[in-house]
């Protein structure tokens, strides 16, 4: 499995609201075969696109995700904060947004979000069959999360799914937990990544993604140092890497 050299980050989030269907189509429209979601989940135990585990940056909305249910979802505007444009842009459920992405026959790389009030295991319970009835899409979809445990109940369930732990700042131990997840990729903070770190995780046979690079030039300079894949707010700024 291949990823893309540049993904998407929350389908397009310089140009439309992050983990929205809109932003996941305007990624479509310019020629962006992966992007990069969050999902988290709700009261109800529907899931969702979402980075944060409240309701208050990213639409009209106030409080934990865990405050509210499927059905009131039809009330939120997860698109006027970014702007007028986007007003009355929904906050998609999982399924909706594994539909248009298998649809447009896009990559996903899908974070899995760590909530407070939420158990690793039913994070991991809720989306596997989600995963399993909507991906259709011919590309390949992958899971990551900063909660390596999370990761780990993952694998013990799926040994086949395609993993990729999150790190902001690499740690000492990263090899010991990329055998152990047997994953396939290494996703790190890109201001944090030096030359060295990327040389041994490429010699250890790994893919390496960096979030979140949106300036071309260093983009340029990530990959010279061996980065596979560059999560990006402006994708196709970046053009052909």
């Amino acid at each position: 499995m291949k990823l893309s050299a540049i993904i998407g980050h929350r389908g397009l989030a310089s140009l439309a609201p992050e983990n929205t269907l809109a932003s996941i189509t305007l990624a479509h429209q310019h020629q962006i075969e992966w992007i990069e979601a969050d999902a988290s989940i709700l009261g109800d135990d529907t899931v969702v696109l979402c980075h944060d585990d409240t309701l208050n940056r990213c639409s009209n909305g106030q409080g934990p995700l865990l405050t509210i249910n499927k059905d009131d979802l039809i009330k939120l505007d997860a698109g006027s904060w970014f702007s007028e444009e986007f007003a009355a842009e929904p906050m998609p459920t999982l399924a909706q947004a594994l539909t248009l992405l298998s649809g447009f026959n896009m990559g996903l790389n899908l974070e899995l979000k760590a909530q407070a009030g939420v158990a690793p295991c039913k994070t991991v319970s809720l989306i596997r069959p989600l995963i399993r009835k909507f991906w259709k899409s011919n590309k390949p979809l992958l899971i990551s999360s900063f909660d390596h445990d999370m990761l780990r109940i993952y694998r013990q369930q799926d040994k086949q799914q395609a993993i990729g732990p999150l790190y902001e700042q690499i740690d000492d131990h990263w090899h010991s937990t990329l055998v152990e997840l047997n994953a396939i990729s290494l996703h790190c903070d890109w201001l944090h990544l030096t030359p060295a770190q990327a040389q041994s995780i490429k010699a250890a046979g790994y893919q390496l993604v960096v979030y979140t690079c949106n300036d071309p030039e260093s983009a340029q300079q990530l990959r010279a140092m061996g980065v596979d894949s560059i999560i990006s707010d402006s994708p196709h700024l970046l053009g052909k890497l």
